[in-house]
């Protein structure tokens, strides 16, 4: 046939045209009813409907995809060794101690209730002497109780009387033992009593090497501190945790500052060690997975029928499409890591059935998925890098701590009507060694009224007076915005005092000098409540740890302090506070 008369449109419709047979082994459900109870039945008609139902849910096809039976993890392992607090102090960390009471623990101070302790300790020590009074009667004389104690702070004065002429003060006696100026025959008479007195206390409570925690910043109302693997001048790796607000250490708290220097030779039982660990892989399993097989029954532990479909809802969709199609394909490995270590993964090798070996790279490592790499378990590049750089992981040498109740609390509030800041002490430390109300401890003595006499005839009363300010309870203690110098537009707050008013009945307001500035960016409108507890910790060498930290969270919302001036009111009216 000549090319002229060939219709190419005809076989080009043919090629759209030919028959052809589309199988899909995927399930969409259609349903037409609102009604699914005959559908959940999966009644059983004949065996050649039971093949079928095999066939449409894709049992009968076969994959050559093999099944992993061994793997071999290699990891990089890197030792902390240093801590890093502010103003350049640094000291050798060996993770014998949680990292939490390393950073949060501060000076227990002279205290009524510590005192009376301590001396009862030590007067048990003691008991079974045969000059017991006589020693006994010798340290009340040198290590009396003086303690001066507020006028509503019953519960100290209650001890006060109870201990007065009773018990010595055991801290002013520890600290004579540790500045070497016991008397000489209280020395030479209990030397071993002193000695086991001495370790008991270390061995109580944990104490930092200074009066100040060097880590916790009050301008910021927070802890700052840094932790590293440092070997003479080189550092492989630094974490920080620049705004850590008290609680709890996780690996979350941390950001890696990438060091730029060379990583120093893997050497075994060096800084930096390499880990191969081999595990028989175990197929993940949760609550509500669905069995491999259609006739298998299924515990009913997950409702799927209370998953949310709303335009909201899209997570859960994709949760649950996620665990119902893709769940048999996921593996448990328990790679496991020593405490106070960073681990970074460098592959896995998995061997299958078929004795084929496939490398498993770290996730997102290539240039091509740089800009969608997942990063919600990889530590943050302070250095401007991506996140997921590197696949770091630390392993915190923490402890779950239990707390006791606040002994100070500190409602930092904004005052918009006042255009000031208060730090209200709302729990203040009381001499028996407990957190009472500020309210209560700030309440004054009610003053007299003063006696006015009638005024002389022909003379008219006043009906109005005038008030220059008023007040506000002694345990309200303001914080007034000021320019920073240099910088004009920006403000911070700076303690302040009202006239006539007290010092700070708690330790947070008063641990720092004048002037004392807060971060103006630190308090948003919410506020911020700052709380001193108690700890105990039970360490992973059994070892009990005990200190006082600090924790900061959100506050309570604005406040008004009811602070007027320049006012005008009638004379008979109460006075305004």
């Amino acid at each position: 046939m000549p090319a002229a008369d060939f219709d190419f449109s005809k076989f080009v419709l043919a090629e759209y045209f030919v028959p052809s047979i589309t199988v899909y082994n995927r399930l969409e459900a259609i349903p037409r009813a609102a009604d699914f109870d005959r559908s959940l039945k999966a009644e059983v008609r004949d065996a050649m409907w039971m093949l079928t139902r095999q066939w449409q849910f894709g049992e009968f096809k076969g994959e050559d995809a093999a099944t992993a039976v061994t793997t071999k993890i290699l990891g990089e392992h890197t030792t902390i060794n240093t801590v890093h607090f502010p103003d350049d102090i640094t000291f050798p960390y060996d993770a014998k101690l949680p990292l939490e009471t390393l950073v949060e623990r501060e000076m227990l101070g002279a205290s009524l209730s510590l005192a009376v302790q301590m001396g009862r300790y030590f007067i048990r020590l003691i008991r079974s002497k045969p000059a017991f009074t006589t020693f006994l009667g010798q340290l009340i004389t040198e290590y009396p109780l003086a303690y001066e104690l507020d006028t509503n702070d019953v519960d100290g004065i209650q001890l006060l009387n109870v201990t007065q002429g009773k018990v010595f003060d055991g801290y002013s006696f520890y600290q004579a033992i540790i500045g070497a100026s016991v008397p000489v025959p209280i020395q030479s008479a209990l030397s071993a009593e002193i000695d086991d007195y001495a370790n008991w206390f270390r061995r109580t409570y944990s104490q930092p090497d200074t009066n100040v925690n060097p880590a916790w910043l009050p301008s910021r109302l927070e802890y700052q501190f840094a932790i590293s693997a440092t070997s003479g001048e080189t550092t492989s790796k630094k974490l920080l945790a620049e705004h850590y607000p008290g609680g709890h250490l996780d690996w979350y708290s941390f950001d890696l500052a990438q060091s730029s220097q060379e990583l120093p030779p893997l050497t075994d039982g060096g800084m930096v060690t390499q880990s191969i660990q081999s595990y028989i892989p175990t197929p993940l399993t949760f609550r509500g997975m669905p069995n491999p097989r259609f006739w298998m029954m299924e515990e009913g532990v997950t409702d799927f029928g209370r998953i949310d479909t709303s335009a909201t809802g899209l997570l859960h969709l994709l949760l649950a499409e996620f665990g119902l199609t893709c769940s048999n394909d996921w593996f448990m490995l328990p790679y496991q890591v020593d405490v106070n270590t960073i681990c970074e993964m460098k592959g896995i090798l998995v061997k299958d059935v078929f004795g084929e070996y496939t490398l498993v790279r770290p996730a997102g490592k290539g240039p091509e998925s740089e800009w969608h790499r997942w990063a919600m378990f990889h530590h943050t590049n302070t250095n401007g890098g991506s996140s997921s750089a590197t696949n770091a992981f630390y392993l915190v040498p923490g402890s779950k701590a239990l707390e006791g109740l606040p002994i100070e609390q500190v409602n930092f509030l904004r005052d918009e009507m006042a255009n000031m800041v208060w730090g209200v002490e709302s729990i203040v430390p009381s001499q028996s060694g407990k957190g009472v109300s500020g309210d209560e401890m700030a309440l004054e003595k009610p003053v007299a009224a003063p006696v006015t006499e009638p005024p002389a005839e022909g003379v008219i009363k006043p009906e109005i007076k005038y008030i220059l300010g008023t007040t506000v309870p002694a345990n309200w203690i303001p914080f007034i915005p000021v320019h920073i110098e240099g910088n004009s537009p920006e403000i911070r707050l700076q303690r302040a005092k009202l006239p006539g008013a007290k010092v700070p009945m708690g330790v947070l307001l008063k641990e720092k000098s004048a002037p004392y500035f807060i971060e103006e960016k630190m308090l948003d409108s919410s506020g911020l409540l700052v709380t001193r507890t108690p700890q105990l910790a039970r360490y992973i060498n059994g070892a009990s740890c005990l200190w006082i930290g600090r924790k900061k969270e959100a506050g309570k919302g604005l406040g008004w302090s009811n602070l007027k001036f320049d006012q005008i009111v009638p004379v008979n009216s109460p006075p305004q506070s």
